[in-house]
């Protein structure tokens, strides 16, 4: 049996040991998700005291 790689994947502050192969996916997801480059790259970006902040923390259930 092959030996498997594991790598910690952190929920807020609480960190969690996952195989390898699903952290880089998790990765590959939030990284799709988050448009704040595209929105940058485009200059889209959405000006005024009412604009988001694209770099708030993901929070997830746990």
């Amino acid at each position: 049996m092959a030996e498997e790689a594991f790598g910690w994947l952190f929920v807020d502050s609480i960190p969690l040991l996952y195989n390898k192969k699903k952290v880089a996916r998790q990765l590959q997801v939030e990284t799709w998700l988050d448009l704040s480059q595209l929105v940058k790259e485009l200059g889209i970006e959405k000006l005024g005291k009412n604009s988001q902040n694209t770099h708030s923390a993901t929070s997830y259930i746990v």
